[in-house]
């Protein structure tokens, strides 16, 4: 598998992110072919969509004062958490536990990095569809059958550090189950799948980087996937409350 970071410079708020990836691929002689894969950082479908948001425009509400006094962070960035997140569990300083379209993110993926200053980024909506339009423009303007992923800095519980988290793929099979199989000594397989896709997502990252190397797409070539034509988001890539074990341990606590 050989991975190429993508520099792209600066996008602009609404552009056209398959001429920006069309174009820096041109620029450093990288080619498409079919079963590639591009990898594409959320903050940049963000931008594209317009998701940024000035924090000095945001009304905080009563709850969001004191969420933001219990967690050291500015009112206004705690108001569009509560906005945005499906659930909010608890967290340490400037950083808050939320649940946000069926993951646990820190911040309801809210982010002031590399957005401008006194801004901040949302998730991308329609994350599901915007990768498989993002697919389809690619194919109609390259005639290259190209798999697409959307991918965020995710946490691992008490991990120090991020690693890639998976918004959406589009184009090939995300989680690979080994159930029923065998392993080196014969023992059947009982509750293994393989995220695949959150491992690619990881590889991506590294390349990506987390401040100003400028390079928020990643091309992937010769990747060991299954590619087919399914589109997938986190929805389709987390698992039930009852079945996962930190959060059933956590209602356990509770």
């Amino acid at each position: 598998m050989r991975l190429y970071a993508v520099k792209t410079g600066f996008i602009r708020i609404g552009g056209d992110l398959v001429d920006v990836a069309l174009k820096a691929l041109s620029e450093q002689n990288l080619s498409l072919d079919d079963n590639d894969v591009l990898v594409f950082a959320s903050k940049i479908v963000a931008y594209a969509q317009g998701r940024i948001v000035k924090l000095d425009e945001v009304k905080p509400s009563r709850k969001a004062v004191k969420l933001a006094e219990k967690f050291s962070i500015r009112s206004e960035l705690a108001e569009l958490i509560l906005r945005e997140a499906d659930a909010v569990y608890g967290g340490v300083e400037k950083a808050i536990l939320t649940l946000k379209n069926h993951a646990l993110t820190v911040n309801a993926g809210i982010d002031n990095k590399n957005a401008p200053l006194g801004y901040v980024a949302l998730w991308p909506k329609n994350i599901k569809e915007t990768a498989k339009k993002l697919r389809e423009e690619l194919f109609h303007k390259t005639g290259k059958k190209v798999a697409v992923m959307i991918i965020d800095s995710g946490l691992i519980p008490l991990v120090k550090g991020t690693v890639g988290l998976v918004l959406a793929v589009a184009g090939f099979k995300p989680i690979e189950d080994y159930r029923g199989l065998r392993d080196l000594y014969g023992k059947e397989v009982l509750i293994t799948l393989h995220a695949v896709a959150e491992d690619l997502a990881s590889a991506a990252h590294l390349l990506m980087g987390e401040s100003s190397e400028e390079t928020p797409i990643v091309l992937v070539k010769e990747a060991p996937l299954k590619f087919e034509d399914g589109v997938y988001s986190l929805e389709d890539l987390t698992l039930p409350h009852r079945e996962c074990v930190f959060m059933k341990t956590f209602k356990a606590g509770c």
